[in-house]
């Protein structure tokens, strides 16, 4: 690399950064982008114009990381072209793969894992100086902070992590080894950044953590979600607050009264089943059954009424049989849920699952399976939209639509999307939305008034 040249550019070097996977990927980009600014680069949309292009990665399925593959090997013939420019693999791929990734893209300048984001500039520096290529896998125990409140997709909706890594062992899962071991944000730590992000315009907060109803086991009982959820509340100008993703069996009852008492909780969780079947839980080292799953739902919705429950499931795990698809179909016709993220099992390495268990469902059962849980929710959800017509919902609105301007796409506490006519000013604004069409995904309405 040529050192003299990098530092003689008149402008500051431009970053390209892509995100995949889940909504603490975006968040860890978000903090990545404010390391990258201290330094005083610069970031672009596009990729050609870019001195550093960087990828944020998902290993949760390999399909994920099968596209970053594929992004790095069109890569290649840039580098070539264009050997100055960094390139950097980040995040859990990063931290899973490690130095396989140097090895099978020998154009790769640095690979660094989920616990080394705030050194990121300095890493850059370094390998724009000639110090490359780099391998960053720390360890650290230590909750990255994000110090640029101002860093967020949206002006009016922010995501706060309060607790990274997982110290559990559901055999499927590959995130202990790509996040470690939990770590925890402390209650006035989270405090600070909530209300900086309501000084800053935000009215909706989701609290991010692997297991974040988890958060306070790392304290003595110092902590716990339900007191911070208590303390945030009564953050004066946050209209919305959640929590996600939960684990079945640390949902107590005093969490479940804190979303029934604090005004700005949502009455709106993510509460992963995984599969309605008890073999296939047991195999999955879940630690709970099927009938303790439904047995909880039933006593959350007796504490709060109006809870709508969101939940990941997979088809095609390790084993599964018709009779344990079967079962997973019955709970979501029972249950009902608002939402559910439907994944075909991926076998990743690393894992329980690959060490002892054999990938033995064929790929087409698998997809199979994946297009009639998707149509059992698509008719549960085009049902329960069709029963909300008439009614009038409190919508955010997130801003004008994708395809048509003058139409204003927001959400409400449940995440279902509303579409409705408006103005864009009203960009940020909780809105009420009498609601007169509807699709298994969308809802459609009329403006009433602004909350």
């Amino acid at each position: 690399m040529n050192t003299a040249s990098a530092k003689a550019t008149e402008r500051p070097p431009r970053v390209f950064l892509e995100t995949f996977g889940c909504q603490m990927n975006f968040l860890d980009s978000e903090i990545i982008r404010g390391r990258m600014l201290e330094k005083r680069f610069e970031f672009t949309e596009t990729r050609d114009e870019a001195d550093v292009i960087c990828f944020n990665t998902c290993s949760v399925r390999d399909h994920a990381e099968e596209r970053v593959r594929g992004r790095l090997r069109e890569l290649r013939i840039h580098k070539e072209r264009k050997p100055e420019t960094v390139i950097a693999v980040l995040g859990c791929m990063a931290q899973r793969e490690g130095e396989t990734l140097l090895d099978r893209f020998a154009h790769v300048d640095l690979v660094c894992g989920t616990r080394e984001f705030s050194r990121i500039g300095d890493y850059v520096d370094r390998i724009r100086d000639g110090s490359g290529p780099i391998l960053a896998l720390g360890e650290s125990d230590q909750m990255p902070p994000r110090e640029r409140v101002d860093l967020r997709a949206r002006q009016h909706e922010a995501y706060v992590t309060i607790q990274r890594g997982c110290d559990r062992a559901c055999t499927f899962c590959v995130v202990p080894r790509t996040r470690g071991p939990e770590v925890e944000s402390s209650m006035d730590d989270v405090e600070d950044e909530v209300r900086r992000l309501v000084d800053d315009g935000v009215v909706d907060v989701t609290l991010l953590g692997q297991i974040v109803n988890a958060y306070g086991r790392k304290m003595g009982g110092r902590a716990s979600l339900s007191r911070l959820l208590r303390r945030l509340d009564r953050i004066r100008g946050l209209r919305r607050l959640r929590f996600i993703t939960s684990f079945p069996t640390l949902m107590t009852n005093d969490l479940m009264e804190a979303m029934r008492d604090c005004e700005s909780v949502v009455s709106y969780t993510h509460l992963p089943v995984q599969s309605g079947s008890n073999s296939c839980l047991k195999r999955m080292a879940r630690g709970y059954s099927a009938d303790a799953y439904r047995r909880l739902v039933e006593r959350l919705r007796k504490t709060v009424p109006d809870v709508e429950l969101a939940t990941d499931i997979i088809v095609g795990f390790c084993g599964e049989t018709d009779e344990e698809f079967q079962a997973t179909v019955d709970m979501m016709r029972e249950i009902e849920f608002v939402q559910a993220f439907i994944f075909k099992y991926s076998n990743r390495p690393g894992t329980a699952a690959d060490r002892v268990m054999p990938d033995d469902v064929p790929d087409a059962v698998k997809a199979e399976r994946n297009q009639i849980i998707l149509r059992v929710q698509e008719e549960i959800q085009q049902r329960r939209h069709r029963d909300m017509l008439g009614s009038v919902q409190e919508v955010l609105v997130e801003g004008p639509s994708k395809r048509r301007k003058e139409v204003l796409s927001g959400r409400t506490s449940a995440h279902r999307i509303v579409h409705f006519p408006g103005s864009e000013h009203l960009t940020g604004e909780i809105a009420r939305v009498r609601i007169t069409d509807c699709t298994p995904l969308t809802l459609s309405g009329e403006l009433t008034e602004v909350a």
